[in-house]
């Protein structure tokens, strides 16, 4: 983790000293409560990293605190080193480039202590090259007969982030890839630029990379060596796009959104393990293929929706997720993910009509809830076997071919309320059979062929904390 220098940006008491050094992590437990402590790599939680604190309960009384135990996490910080000259050639202040002659005093510049902004500018290129260091932020705006940006090849570091926005001509991204150091690379609205050629040198970085809006991006090509990264990846509104193979190195990333990539008939993610935050995947009608084979963890969430083209989502190395999202996908027919254990927020199936097969043989408890509402081919519940408790809600509605709820015999507590309305083909409760508290409000209701008296014999059976309403 590296030396503990001010300024923190969060400070907690525990009474451990790991979140100073380097000790590796420590375990503390073996009660109802446990505490992990981690070393926090150069990130979104913290830019220079730092030390993430984990508490939650010791569910299965190991003394270890697991990641599916993980209730909050708390970050102490080190301090940020600002970007900053280091010699040569300085040009101090804010730089407003508007023309082509407004750039040969920058020539021989080697650091912009400030902000550099080339916008509305009549350049063709830009010829920079020894700048290797802006301290402030870099935007490119607004250049209509720019066409590469080759002439920034020594550009190393920036303090805040660079934009290149709205140039109607670029074609090349020249070696941008080359930075070490930046908060973020913002592309946007560069209708002429065909693939992200430039970026080859992103490896494994702490650089957030934004690419929106660029109408004429067809290929993510330049991005083929990207294992890992420490920020967000958001790749949206690229209408064009129909290849995302060169995100097939990719391993692990904070949040990733593929969100609004109209014409992306296939989605292959083959490396990738671990998603820390979130994983979006909304508004892409073409999609036809998703191909997630080795994500084992998302700590936030996962959501599909508006997949209007996909049948089959399967997530076969999943193992841990806060919550699993997925909606409005018009012809998804099934939903498996075999090894998914816990999920430590919600599993929400929703508006999925022609979804006729769900497969969770393992999951054995949700923390928030369990909704499932319309979907159009579910007869039963058997994709959900092993699970035993749901520290929420449980909302079962408007599901047209749904039976009864055989294959949830395993289910005893509902901590939140439980609601069953407006499923017309169900006639049992079959497979409830288990259940015996329900921890807030019981609902039944709307559901025309299930018999008055499976549904009183429900509510005498299980104890009821909150109110009752049944036809």
């Amino acid at each position: 983790m590296g030396k503990c220098l001010g300024p923190f940006t969060f400070v907690v008491s525990l009474g451990l000293s790991a979140a100073c050094g380097e000790p590796g992590p420590i375990y503390a437990g073996g009660g109802p409560t446990a505490v992990r402590v981690d070393s926090e790599p150069p990130g979104a939680h913290c830019q220079a990293g730092g030390a993430a604190i984990h508490t939650g309960p010791d569910l299965d009384g190991d003394g270890y605190l697991d990641d599916a135990e993980i209730t909050t996490t708390q970050y102490v910080c080190n301090g940020v080193t600002p970007v900053q000259c280091g010699g040569g050639t300085i040009v101090t202040g804010t730089i407003v480039v508007a023309s082509a002659a407004e750039l040969a005093p920058l020539a021989s510049a080697n650091c912009v202590e400030g902000d550099l902004v080339i916008a509305g500018s009549d350049a063709t290129e830009l010829t920079l090259p020894s700048l290797g260091i802006v301290t402030g932020d870099v935007v490119i705006a607004g250049n209509p007969g720019l066409t590469s940006l080759a002439g920034l090849s020594a550009l190393r570091e920036v303090g805040r982030r660079v934009l290149v926005q709205g140039n109607e001509s670029l074609v090349d991204l020249g070696t941008l890839g080359a930075l070490e150091r930046a908060e973020a690379v913002v592309i946007v609205g560069n209708d002429a630029l065909p693939d992200l050629g430039g970026l080859d040198g992103l490896t494994q970085t702490a650089i957030t990379l934004t690419v929106s809006n660029n109408g004429g991006l067809t290929s993510l090509a330049g991005l083929d060596n990207l294992t890992a990264t420490t920020r967000t990846i958001t790749i949206t509104g690229n209408r064009s796009l129909v290849d995302a193979s060169a995100l097939a190195q990719l391993r692990t990333v904070v949040l990733l959104d593929l969100s609004g990539n109209v014409a992306l008939p296939a989605l292959a993610l083959p490396s990738l393990e671990k998603v820390d935050v979130r994983l979006i995947l909304d508004g892409n009608p073409a999609l036809a293929s998703l191909d997630l084979p080795a994500l084992a963890t998302v700590g936030g969430f996962l959501r599909l929706d508006g997949a209007a083209s996909l049948v089959s989502l399967d997530l076969p190395a999943l193992l841990t997720i806060n919550s699993l999202l997925v909606s409005n996908d018009a012809v998804l027919q099934r939903i498996s993910a075999p090894r998914l254990t816990f999920a430590t927020q919600s599993v929400e199936l929703v508006g999925l009509p022609r979804l006729g097969s769900v497969d969770f043989p393992l999951l054995r408890s949700a923390t928030t809830a369990i909704v499932l509402r319309q979907l159009g081919r579910l007869p039963d519940l058997r994709g959900f076997p092993e699970l035993a408790a749901v520290g929420g809600a449980v909302t079962v509605t408007a599901n047209p071919m749904l039976t009864s709820f055989a294959g949830l015999g395993a289910l005893t507590t509902i901590s939140g309320d439980l609601a069953i309305t407006g499923n017309t083909a169900l006639t049992s409760l079959t497979g409830l059979d288990g259940l015996a508290e329900v921890g807030a409000d019981l609902t039944i209701t709307g559901n025309p062929n299930l018999p008055p008296t499976q549904a009183q014999a429900l509510a005498a059976r299980v104890t009821v904390h909150g109110t009752t309403t049944l036809d």
